[in-house]
Order: C-alpha cells, then structure tokens, then sequence
C-alpha cells in the first residue's frame, strides 16, 4: 500500500504505453548514488508490464510502477515527463528496486521530494565561460545556490557540492575537505549529513545510505554508531578480501563459445597493478558458474576449472 497516499495520490489500473524508459541514478541534483545501483536494458528474454501509475497534485508528478521479468527481474520507478514535443511524452527512470514494496516506498519518497523541494531553496545560476574551476579541472558552467555558502556546482563532466569556508569549517574532520568540494557522486552525502535542512527526505535517506556503504568507518567515527557486515557495502568487501587474499578471484571476464567464459583471475582479486608485474591466470568458466559469482567476484578452484595458458614465442636455437 502507499503509505499516507489514499488522500493524495491517484493510482490506476495499468495503461498501455509504449514509450522509452531511461535510467537515471539521481533525481535530485544532489545525485546520491544509492538511489538504484542496476538498470537492466530490455533484452529478448524480458519483458515488463506496468502495475500502477500514480499523479500527486502536490508534487506535480505522474509516476508509474513498471515490473520487469526475465534474467534480471525487479520493478523500475519512473516518472512522466512532456519531452521536447508535448505530443511526445516519455518515461524518465528514477529508481530501480528488487520488491514491489520497495518500489512503492520509492514511489512515495519521490512524490514528497516533489512537494519538499517547493519550499527549498534552489537557485539557478549560469556562470558562461567565467565559471569558477573545479577540482577536476573544468569550470562550471551552471550551478545551483542551496543557501549562503552551499553551491552544487555543474561542469560538462561531473559535479560538485561546495561550501564556502564558514560552512566547510562545520564539516567533521574525519570527512572535511580543505578546499570545500565534495563530489556529487558520493562526497555529496557528506554535505546532506551536515546541512539536512537543505534536503529533502529522499535525499536524507540515500545520504546516510551512501556514507555507511562507502565511508563506513568514516561515518562510525562521525556519529558514534556501530556498523555491521550487513550494514555496509564496503565492510562486506574488505571482509571478503581479507577472506580471499590467498585465493585466485575473478577481475574481469570475457565471452568464450559454447556457453563458456574467460575469466582472468588475481589472488584476492587485487586490481591494483603493482610495481613490476603482477601475477595472473586466465581460466575457462561455464558460464552458469560465472553468473552465481559474489558481488565481488568469482572463487577460482584451479582444480575445477582448465587453465588458458598465455602463447608464448618460440625461438630457434642459436
């Protein structure tokens, strides 16, 4: 059910529409990367079927609910917009979920953000080419003023949170950057932590979602709290390389024939080159073994799997 929704919200019965879907990680500027994590593409072994779309006149917004079936099955969140011709409307993705409940929360979350975001601040400000640099080396070209001292900052490439000196001296020690630019990727969430009045809900909650996945011992210093393996993304990967360090794990895979795989492994599965070069072995994996790898890789058994052994020259005897 859509919580607080039966005096606000409209939901119908599926309606037919063929119209494109795009994924898109972030609805707010802020662009917390939590919001979804996959977006499978429409593939000849699936399909999808609209369960319920829902208008909020206080939001503005006419959301609808799409199941997808198939090899990567789960339920897209997206919302009507006009598009360039009115007589062409399309649906933009803005979250992909696992559960139809999880997609309804999803759901009601962007329909608040809609009603929140009227009474935030907002600004828009075209800087033209004398827009001030960034750290990844390109001038913004537009940003949004969030309120004195916070500025999300907008290049062609990629974004930026940034705080004024007063406001940056606010940030935790742990997580303060000395020149006041937080990237909009993850950084960002270091900024809604500090500043949640400047956020909406929906934001709030990717925010702290992001610094527990990706700072995790960062956010433990900050707030006091206690994280576990499940709490955290990153946790779960350093246990698991910890598991793995004198195993050989899967870095990278490419298609082979006859429903095989080539997988190139590393111990522990370090992609990080090393000085001089690093051991690799390349194996042959079925491919059905290859899908039920981790989040962070595949287990090699070299004695389960043959081996690819690199071509080596042959040089005549002198």
């Amino acid at each position: 059910m859509l919580a607080n929704g039966r005096s606000i919200f409209s939901v119908t019965k599926p309606a037919s529409y063929k119209g494109a879907g795009f994924f898109i990680a972030n609805v707010q500027s802020t662009n917390g990367e939590s919001h979804t994590g996959k977006s499978p593409k429409l593939g000849a072994a699936m399909t999808e079927r609209e369960i319920e779309q829902s208008t909020n006149q206080e939001s503005g917004y006419t959301l609808r609910i799409v199941e997808l079936c198939g090899k990567y099955p789960g339920f897209r969140v997206q919302r009507l917009e006009e598009g360039v011709l009115q007589s062409q409307p399309y649906w933009y993705q803005l979250a992909f979920e696992d559960t139809l409940d999880a997609a309804r929360e999803e759901l009601r979350l962007i329909h608040l953000a809609g009603v929140e975001l009227k009474s935030l601040t907002r600004e828009y400000t075209s800087f033209g080419r004398n827009g001030p640099y960034t750290p990844d080396g390109s001038s913004a070209d537009y940003g949004y003023k969030y309120a004195e001292g916070v500025t999300k900052l907008n290049t062609p490439g990629h974004g930026f949170m940034h705080l004024d000196e007063e406001r940056n001296q606010q940030i935790h020690g742990a997580w303060r950057n000395d020149r006041g630019f937080y990237e909009e990727d993850v950084c960002w969430a270091i900024v809604a932590h500090h500043f949640p009045d400047l956020f909406t809900t929906r934001d709030r909650r990717d925010a702290k979602r992001t610094l527990m996945n990706y700072m995790p011992h960062e956010y433990m210093t900050v707030t006091g709290e206690t994280l576990t393996l499940s709490d955290s993304m990153r946790l779960q990967e350093e246990a698991f390389v910890e598991a793995t360090k004198d195993k050989w794990v899967s870095t990278s895979a490419t298609q082979a024939s006859d429903g095989m795989v080539r997988v190139t492994a590393t111990l522990g599965g370090n992609r990080v080159p090393h000085r001089g070069s690093q051991k690799e072995r390349v194996f042959l994996v079925p491919a059905a073994d290859y899908d039920q790898r981790t989040r962070f890789g595949l287990i090699i058994d070299p004695a389960s799997y043959p081996e690819i052994l690199p071509n080596r020259p042959v040089f005549a005897a002198a």
